[in-house]
C-alpha cells in the first residue's frame, strides 16, 4: 500500500521530489499575497514514507507544513511535516500537531488537515 502526500509547491525549498513520486492530481492553493500556487496529491511508496518526512522537514520553508495519510482506509496512520518537526500521529488525533502548526505561523483555517482518508478527496 502507498501513502497519499499533499504539499504546496511554493512550500519547497528543493521540488525535486515533484518528479521523484508519482502526481495523482493538482489544483490551486491561494496563497495570500503570494498568489496562486500549485498544490499536489502525490503517491508515497509506504516504504518511502519516513525517508520522505525527514527530506521535507529539512526542505518544506516556514510556516508551510505537508501531510502524508495512507491509503488504506483501516490504517489510521497520519504524517504531519513542518520544517523542522514531524509529527506521527493517527487521523483522529491530530490536536498536537494543528496547535504546532498555529502557534508557528500557520493560520488555524489552513490548519484543516484536508484529506487524511481517500474517500475525503475531492480533486
Amino acid at each position: 500500500m502507498n501513502y497519499r502526500l499533499i504539499v504546496i509547491s511554493n512550500s519547497l525549498k528543493d521540488k525535486s521530489i515533484l518528479t521523484k513520486y508519482k502526481i495523482l492530481s493538482e489544483t490551486k492553493f491561494e496563497a495570500g499575497m503570494s498568489g496562486e500556487s500549485p498544490m499536489y496529491k502525490m503517491e508515497i511508496p509506504e516504504y518511502e514514507a519516513s525517508h520522505l518526512s525527514n527530506f521535507l522537514k529539512n526542505n518544506l520553508k516556514y510556516p508551510y507544513y505537508a501531510h502524508l495519510y495512507h491509503e488504506n482506509p483501516q490504517n489510521n496512520t497520519m504524517i504531519v511535516v513542518f520544517a523542522g518537526k514531524v509529527f506521527h500521529t493517527f487521523k483522529d488525533n491530530l490536536q498536537e500537531a494543528i496547535a504546532y502548526g498555529i502557534r508557528h505561523g500557520v493560520t488555524e483555517e489552513q490548519m484543516d488537515i484536508k484529506p487524511t482518508n481517500i474517500s475525503e478527496e475531492n480533486w
